[in-house]
C-alpha cells in the first residue's frame, strides 16, 4: 500500500479537515482554461504541478425577464451582500396602474356576475313557484280557453239535441204555427173555391148580379194568396228547423275542434312551464359558471408577482463579481435579462486538469498545496474533491477535469485568478 505524505502547515491541515464537507457550487457556469504541467520525478520523491482556475463554490447569477427599466441600482462591484438584500428596484408605475385597473376590472365583473345570478336565481324561483301553485300566467289563459271552450260545446250539444227533439217529434212553435196557419188558409181557401163554383153557376144562370160573382171571385182570390203565403211560411220554417240543425252540427264540429286545440294549448303551455324552468336552470349555471373570475384574478396574482419580482435581492450571501445592470435601461436589452453575479469569496476551489498517465496516482480526498503568483509566497490546503470519470472532448491530449476545494481560511486568492496546485507523493 503506498503511503502519501502532504507537507502543509499545520494550520493548513487543520483547513483541510474542516473542510472535507464543503458545499457543492449551485451554479457555474464558467468555461476554464486549465493545462497541466511538467511531472517531477526523483528517486525518492515525485510531485504532479498543474494549474487551474480559482472560482467561487457558491454563484449565482441573477437575472430578470420583466422588461421593466431598472429605477434604482443599490450595489457596487466588490459589495459584500447577504441573502434577501435588496440589489435593485426596477420602475413599476406602469405595472401598478395596470394591477389596479384589472382589479377594478374583476370588482365589477363580480358584480356584474353576481347581478346577473341573482336576476336569474330570482326567475327560476317564480317560475318554479309559479308552476307549483298553478299561478303560471300562460297555464292559467290556457285553462281559461280550455274551460270557455268546454261550455261552448256543451251548450252547442244542448241546442242541438233540443233542436233535434223538436225536429223529430214536430213540437217546433215556428214549424206548428205556420203548420196551423197553412190549415187555415187551405180551409179558407176551398170554402171560397166552392163559393166561387155556387155563385157561377147561380151567376151563369141570372140569379145573382155581376157584382156579387165579382166580390166571390175577389174573395176566392185573397184566400188563394192567403194559402200560397201560407204555404211558403210553413216551407221556410221547415227550411229554418233544418239549417239550425245543420248550422248547429257543424258549429258542434268547430266547437269540438277548439275544445281539442284549446286543450293541446294547455298541454303545450305546461311543456313551456317546464321547458322556461330548464331554461332558467341553464342561466343560473352560466352565471355560475361566469360568476368564475379564476382567469382574471390569475391574471392579477400573475401581475402581483411581477410586482414582487421588480424588487431584485440577492439569492445568496456572497460578493458583487459583475454589475451588468445600468439605471434607465431594460435588463433584457443589455445582456439577456443578467443583471448581477454574485459569488462567494469565503468558499472556492480550484478546476484544473490532469494528463492521463497521471490522473491514476491520484483520488478524492487527496490533499494538495495550493500557491499562486497573486499572493506571493503564501501555501494555502486544498483537497481534491472530485475527478471527472470522462476525458475532457476536444482536448489535443487526453485530460480530466479535477475539482479541487480550498479549506484554508481567509486566503488572498481571487476569483477568475489561476494558481498552482501540488500534489507531492
Amino acid at each position: 500500500m503506498k503511503k502519501i505524505f502532504v507537507l502543509v502547515p499545520c494550520f493548513a491541515l487543520i483547513g483541510i479537515l474542516s473542510g472535507c464537507n464543503a458545499p457543492v457550487n449551485e451554479n457555474t457556469e464558467a468555461a476554464y482554461a486549465v493545462t497541466s504541467e511538467h511531472v517531477r520525478w526523483s528517486a525518492t520523491m515525485k510531485s504532479i504541478d498543474v494549474r487551474g482556475v480559482v472560482e467561487s463554490v457558491h454563484s449565482r447569477n441573477v437575472y430578470s425577464t420583466l422588461g421593466l427599466m431598472v429605477e434604482h441600482v443599490h450595489v457596487e462591484i466588490g459589495d459584500k451582500v447577504y441573502a434577501g438584500q435588496v440589489l435593485a428596484t426596477l420602475d413599476t408605475y406602469n405595472l401598478e396602474l395596470t394591477i389596479k385597473s384589472q382589479r377594478a376590472s374583476l370588482e365589477q365583473a363580480r358584480q356584474n356576475n353576481q347581478n346577473a345570478l341573482s336576476n336569474s336565481q330570482r326567475m327560476l324561483n317564480e317560475a318554479t313557484s309559479n308552476l307549483a301553485n298553478n299561478t303560471n300566467m300562460q297555464i292559467l289563459n290556457a285553462q281559461v280557453a280550455l274551460t270557455s271552450a268546454e261550455a261552448n260545446l256543451a251548450r252547442l250539444r244542448k241546442d242541438y239535441e233540443a233542436a233535434l227533439r223538436d225536429y223529430e217529434s214536430g213540437s217546433d212553435l215556428q214549424v206548428i204555427s205556420a203548420r196551423s196557419t197553412l190549415r187555415n188558409a187551405e180551409i179558407a181557401r176551398d170554402n171560397a173555391e166552392r163559393n166561387y163554383g155556387q155563385s157561377r153557376a147561380l151567376y151563369v144562370l141570372g140569379a145573382i148580379p155581376a157584382e156579387t160573382m165579382r166580390n166571390t171571385e175577389t174573395e176566392r182570390t185573397l184566400t188563394i194568396n192567403s194559402y200560397n203565403d201560407a204555404r211558403i211560411s210553413y216551407e221556410n220554417a221547415v227550411n229554418t228547423q233544418t239549417r239550425t240543425l245543420e248550422q248547429l252540427r257543424v258549429s258542434i264540429n268547430q266547437a269540438i275542434a277548439a275544445e281539442q286545440s284549446a286543450r293541446e294549448m294547455l298541454s303545450a303551455s305546461r311543456v313551456s312551464a317546464q321547458q322556461e324552468i330548464e331554461r332558467l336552470r341553464n342561466n343560473v349555471a352560466s352565471a355560475e359558471l361566469g360568476a368564475n373570475l379564476e382567469h382574471m384574478e390569475i391574471s392579477i396574482q400573475l401581475l402581483e408577482r411581477q410586482l414582487e419580482d421588480a424588487t431584485i435581492t440577492s439569492p445568496i450571501n456572497g460578493t458583487i463579481t459583475a454589475l451588468i445592470a445600468r439605471e434607465g435601461a431594460t435588463p433584457q436589452a443589455i445582456d439577456g435579462g443578467l443583471m448581477f453575479v454574485i459569488e462567494d469569496t469565503n468558499n472556492l476551489r480550484i478546476m484544473t486538469r490532469f494528463r492521463e498517465y497521471d490522473v491514476g496516482l491520484i483520488e478524492e480526498g487527496m490533499g494538495v498545496t495550493i500557491t499562486s503568483e497573486v499572493t506571493g509566497g503564501a501555501v494555502y490546503a486544498g483537497i481534491i474533491s472530485r475527478i471527472n470519470p470522462a476525458a475532457v472532448e476536444g482536448s489535443q491530449v487526453v485530460e480530466f477535469e479535477v475539482e479541487i476545494d480550498i479549506v484554508s481560511f481567509e486566503t488572498s486568492l481571487r476569483i477568475g485568478g489561476t494558481a498552482r496546485v501540488s500534489v507531492e507523493f
